[in-house]
């Protein structure tokens, strides 16, 4: 992106040259699969394990679906989404926008109950809370 460039513009700005065009044409269902599998598993309170069990298959087979590094075949996108209760189709459409912003809330719901450890090591603290403890206090707490 350059300088104030949105996200809207930087694409519309890439989608004119013919090259990308083609491949994001290509990758799009892709890239809907992994957002609406991991929308709706979130959603549904799934784990991806869970998510695996009810799609006969192994959980990091779904870890790659989600994370837009698998090529599924037609039988696993079934798999899954009778597993989510959509249709294939509904899993490889555009994302929707109510079904996504229900998953986020729920992941920060989830990563807002955890430790400021955990949050800490996986770098998900905002930075009030990235402020190292200071060293009292950790001596308090050892104590205790």
């Amino acid at each position: 992106m350059i300088g104030d460039e949105t996200w809207d513009e930087y694409m519309a700005r890439r989608l004119q040259e013919p090259e990308y065009a083609a491949e994001h044409a290509v990758g799009r269902p892709f890239s809907n699969l992994a957002l609406n599998v991991w929308s709706l598993r979130e959603t549904k309170g799934m784990t991806q394990r869970q998510l695996a069990e009810a799609a006969k298959m192994k959980q990091p087979r779904i870890a790659d679906i989600e994370r837009d590094e698998a090529n599924p075949t037609l039988l696993t996108i079934s798999r899954v989404a009778f597993a989510l209760g959509v249709t294939a189709s509904q899993l490889l459409a555009e994302p929707d926008e109510a079904v996504m912003a229900n998953a986020r809330a729920v992941v920060e719901a989830r990563v807002a109950t955890w430790s400021p450890r955990r949050r800490r090591a996986l770098g998900l603290l905002d930075e009030a809370e990235a402020q190292p403890e200071p060293a009292a206090a950790k001596r308090r707490r050892k104590v205790a």
